[in-house]
């Protein structure tokens, strides 16, 4: 079989694609890499333009094809191709969907707009507010609260799911098996009144098991609840409030904890101030608030015929059912009702095991957890603030990946991790916290390995052939700045009859030899040097230390660094990528070992992967705050690109990693290690791409810090959109 570069597949799908409309008039959307490297293998197509957001770029020219204004299209074109990263591919066909002529993308697909199910706006809960609740404890005597749900919520999707953790901890702690199944099946057939302990008398019953092993699961059980709650902010303020205004202020629940353990998970969840007599539960008081039997006992010995006002999220139990005592209500949707009634409440149906429920449980606290959070924008999501959309968005995602790298990189027993620059700044770090938190800092060496393509390139040539590749790596600028960019070389009056002429490295290689000649001398000792300082740079730090075994750690995806360093090393590497293209297209699949995390066996392209798919977004986030490196210098500091948009909004992504690392932190305090290490699950990727993929808005403030830039194929930047 040949092997063929990528840009290579990209010309052979291309003309695949659009076969029949070679002789059509097409206009290209998109300037960068991914059009400069088509380009040259398509000069049979009857290409009349190029199409680019930015106005200032029209008259300018790449390939000797010019950039036209979109106006008036449709007398100079056929149609559109738009060839972009399939990240922004819908997003682009939002800004020219109104042009009168046929819009394609590159893998021939006709662009359309896809239909989206806006019903949820329509809920009548997007009318109410905070305010309007406030107004409500200021006009009445007593306020009542439900609690779990209302004043406080679980870090699981569904309460039930509780009991799944009960079970995986008392089989990893115990080696009691069958505890969630059961746990499940008592609650279901005791009534609403039954205390937690007359539910473990049962369950004692069925695994027959001791009175000491039946305390521990009794505890252990408390134990979860407690680290899984977390306040509903807003309407714990909303506690605090009724209670310094004096009013006479009550829980109401329907629990099988009693006052004393709920009186330890208020004060854990910072609410006080309310009597041990004014909390109400029924397995205390054998009454309960879907029958109504509470309510009554609670008009006839408390209301009295006062004004009193009780919030809950039961339609039934909370809102319905005071009424016929007198006593006024509001309804306060929980956290996980706000997700079914979202513009992500499809998620819902991707939440299956114990893992995906604390996943969708993290993501529903945060995002969910002020009940009018979505009145403004009438249900859809709206991320404003860094680090909220870091815990969100990305938390789970990273999560899953350094959980998988953990656990691929020690069943390879892999002793040193090399997180490549600039895609491992991040990552190494997040690793490091994720080891700490398995208290496993002492197994696995990481190593922060500065690398760029620039680099190795130049690092690990030895022939001819090397060097060309080095010459037709793609670029687009003039010679000037190709020169110094690709070879740290400025040029002189040598070449002053084309210094400032436009370049494109892909279709230009031969013309390129030509033009390099008078620096050729130049060119090899700088490859000379910088492939010495290098290498120092690796014995420094052990790379070529023959007993230590290492693995890479990069965004993928053909391997392209890990295959070079591999033969600077001269040394096998193991890789571990976010994604990988594993298939005998890949012209190093046979030379490197690769791994990707977030694809499928058949799936060797990575060609379905979702978190492949919003790719654009993953290397805008994981990259470090200077431009790229383009070599070590004598004293081993990198010497890097000058800083752009990306680097000087780079504080903007550190408050996403904050919120990354903050979701770490949680999820791992909340499963057993087993639970940890499952990462066969799928919803992190899913709730990725779909919140990516318009279920929630992003603020204009936050995608200020999300660019891409590569000076190595052209010193152009790349904001993410949404």
């Amino acid at each position: 079989m040949e092997l063929k570069s990528k840009y290579e597949i990209e010309i052979e799908n291309f003309r695949k694609a659009f076969s029949e409309q070679k002789s059509k008039r097409i206009a290209i959307y998109g300037m960068g890499r991914r059009t400069a490297t088509l380009l040259p293998g398509i000069t049979d197509y009857n290409i009349v333009g190029l199409l680019d957001r930015d106005s200032n770029n029209i008259g300018k020219e790449l390939c000797g094809i010019k950039v036209i204004s979109i106006e008036n299209i449709g007398d100079m074109a056929d149609l559109i191709v738009i060839n972009s990263d399939p990240s922004n591919y819908e997003i682009i066909y939002k800004r020219i969907s109104s042009v009168s002529i046929p819009v394609f993308y590159a893998n021939g697909e006709e662009a359309h707009l896809k239909t989206v199910d806006a019903s949820y706006m329509d809920n009548s809960y997007w009318k109410s507010s905070f305010e309007d609740l406030k107004k409500c404890v200021e006009n009445s005597e007593i306020v009542s609260f439900d609690l779990f749900d209302t004043l406080i919520m679980r870090r699981v999707f569904s309460p039930e799911d509780v009991f799944g953790l009960l079970g995986k901890k008392a089989e990893a702690e115990f080696n009691i098996k069958g505890v969630a199944d059961v746990r499940r099946q008592i609650a279901a057939k005791c009534d609403a009144f039954a205390s937690l302990e007359e539910i473990y008398v049962k369950i004692r019953q069925e695994l027959q098991l001791t009175e000491e092993m039946t305390k521990k699961l009794i505890e252990l059980e408390k134990d979860i609840d407690i680290k899984l709650c977390v306040p509903r902010r807003k309407i714990v303020e909303l506690f605090n409030y009724s209670v310094a205004l004096g009013k006479d202020t009550y829980i109401v629940s329907d629990m099988y904890y009693g006052r004393k353990d709920l009186e330890a998970l208020l004060n854990k969840c910072g609410i006080k101030g309310i009597q041990p007599d004014n909390i109400w539960v029924s397995c205390e008081r054998k009454r309960d608030k879907i029958t109504g039997s509470m309510w009554q006992m609670f008009a006839d010995s408390v209301v009295k015929g006062r004004k009193c006002i009780h919030m809950g999220d039961n339609i039934k139990g909370d809102v319905k059912n005071p009424t016929h005592f007198g006593i006024e209500t509001v309804y306060v949707m929980s956290g996980r009702d706000m997700l079914l009634n979202s513009s992500v409440r499809e998620l819902a149906s991707d939440i299956i095991t114990a893992e995906d429920s604390v996943c969708a449980g993290l993501f529903v606290s945060e995002v969910f957890n002020n009940p009018y959070a979505l009145c403004k924008s009438k249900g859809k999501i709206v991320f404003a603030d860094s680090e909220v959309y870091g815990y969100s968005v990305y938390g789970p995602m990273i999560t899953k990946f350094l959980i998988w790298l953990y656990c691929n990189s020690h069943k390879d027993s892999i002793d040193t991790l090399l997180f490549f620059a600039r895609d491992g700044y991040f990552l190494e770090y997040d690793y490091r916290e994720l080891m700490k938190l398995l208290g496993d800092v002492n197994c696995q060496r990481t190593e922060y390995l500065p690398i760029s393509r620039r680099l190795i390139y130049l690092a690990s040539a030895e022939n001819g052939e090397d060097f060309r590749r080095i010459v037709a790596f793609p670029y687009v600028g003039t010679f000037r700045d190709y020169m110094y960019s690709r070879f740290n070389i400025h040029v002189t009056d040598k070449s002053k009859s084309y210094n400032g002429k436009l370049v494109n490295a892909v279709g230009d290689a031969d013309r390129l030899m030509e033009w390099i000649e008078p620096y050729r001398q130049d060119i090899v000792k700088e490859i000379a040097l910088e492939k010495h300082n290098y290498i120092k740079y690796l014995e420094k730090h052990g790379l070529f230390d023959g007993k230590r075994t290492f693995g890479t750690v990069d965004l993928g995806y053909y391997g392209t660094n890990q295959f070079y360093l591999q033969k600077l090393l001269n040394k096998k590497l193991e890789g571990y990528c976010v994604y990988a293209c594993l298939s005998q297209n890949n012209v190093f699949i046979n030379e490197i070992s690769m791994k990707g995390c977030f694809q499928r066996d058949d799936d060797p392209a990575a060609e379905r992967s979702l978190i492949k798919k919003k790719n654009m977004y993953v290397e805008t986030f994981l990259t470090a705050p200077y431009g790229m490196i383009r070599y070590i210098d004598e004293n081993m500091n990198m010497v890097c690109e000058p800083d752009k948009k990306s680097q000087k909004n780079f504080w903007i992504k550190e408050k996403v990693n904050e919120g990354v690392l903050r979701y770490l932190a949680d999820y791992v305090s909340l499963l057993d290690r087993n639970g940890i290490m499952k990462t066969n699950n799928t919803i992190e990727e899913k709730l990725f791409y779909h919140i990516l993929n318009g279920m929630a808005d992003i603020s204009k403030e936050i995608l200020e810090g999300f660019y891409f830039d590569n000076d190595f194929i052209g010193g152009r930047e790349i904001g993410v959109e949404a």
